[in-house]
């Protein structure tokens, strides 16, 4: 496993106040890693410390395997950032401000990325001759994305890049993204909880300092899968079936999620670890009526308030 991003026991204190607390934090090379916590939790110490911005107290930071705390020159070129608020100059032209970054961050023969590619690629061609200040969210946003490329950086840490968009410019830039995948290891912030769960590979849940979860999506849902949950669809569901799914031990408790002409969605909870779908299926079927069943699993916002509650 090639690691783009490794801290090790990463602490960051203030006066009189511990912004991080023993991190411990691996992002896998070539994947979409969702970071992910309440207001205050630590997430944009945590990318700054990474991007080179500010200093830990103590700990480890490693990025494609150099020491970022020791090469610093090595780092400005190996990663990107997008603050929650970008460094945009509003009387710039896009072309023109991506450019400038570029010249200021770079010597010539380290300049590595072509500015006009990297304005095809985020989908500025159209506006690269605007003022910035006279572009939308949205817009302002990519160019954003677009001056942490121009370093030609192999990992992108994105903080918050959906922020104040409309459901359009949401959608256009979670493409952004996965376009980006194809070529750069992504570090994304956000509260966007359902765009986490469509596009991250991996997910780490940050509160008050400290690392409380990490892994895949399916490997937390299943840590947090102790009690079973199964709905189904079934057009004869009856009181009399209900009363005989209670009778289980197994089960802990069935509701009656939604009514619909002639069909019913039900919740059955369980209580064992045992898989019990097969009778479960066998008796539902038997009655007739049957359409659909399935195991339930915790969305991320559930498993996000569980975690940080």
């Amino acid at each position: 496993m090639t690691l783009a991003i490794e801290l090790k026991n990463v602490v960051k204190e203030y006066p009189g106040i511990v912004a991080l607390d023993g991190v411990d934090l691996e992002v896998k090379k070539g994947s979409i890693h969702g970071f992910l916590g309440p207001n205050g939790a630590g997430k944009s110490t945590t990318m700054s410390i990474i991007a080179g911005l500010i200093p830990p107290t103590s700990g480890e930071v490693r990025v494609s395997g150099i020491d970022a705390l020791k090469d610093q020159k090595a780092l400005r070129s190996m990663i990107g950032i997008l603050p929650e608020t970008p460094p945009l100059y509003m009387n710039m032209l896009v072309r023109d401000y991506l450019q400038f970054c570029q010249k200021i961050n770079l010597k010539r023969e380290d300049a590595s990325e072509n500015v006009d590619e990297i304005i095809e690629k985020c989908g500025l061609g159209e506006v690269a001759g605007r003022l910035i200040g006279n572009l939308s969210k949205g817009y302002k946003q990519r160019v954003g994305v677009a001056q942490a490329l121009v370093y030609g950086a192999d990992t992108i840490i994105l903080d918050e890049p959906t922020i104040g968009l409309d459901p359009n410019a949401i959608s256009e830039m979670r493409s952004l993204i996965l376009e980006l995948k194809k070529e750069h290891t992504i570090l994304l912030s956000t509260h966007q909880l359902h765009e986490v769960a469509r596009i991250c590979d991996e997910i780490t849940i940050i509160n008050k300092g400290k690392i409380l979860k990490t892994g895949t999506l399916v490997e937390v849902q299943s840590e947090f899968s102790s009690v079973k949950t199964y709905e189904f669809i079934h057009q004869n569901f009856s009181e009399d079936i209900k009363k005989y799914l209670i009778s289980k031990d197994y089960v802990s408790g069935v509701d009656t999620l939604n009514i619909q002409e002639d069909q019913k969605t039900v919740r059955i909870h369980i209580n064992s670890n045992l898989d019990h779908r097969a009778e479960l299926l066998s008796y539902l079927s038997r009655e007739g009526g049957l359409l659909e069943f399935w195991e339930r699993k915790l969305e991320l916002e559930e498993i996000f308030k569980q975690v940080v509650k």
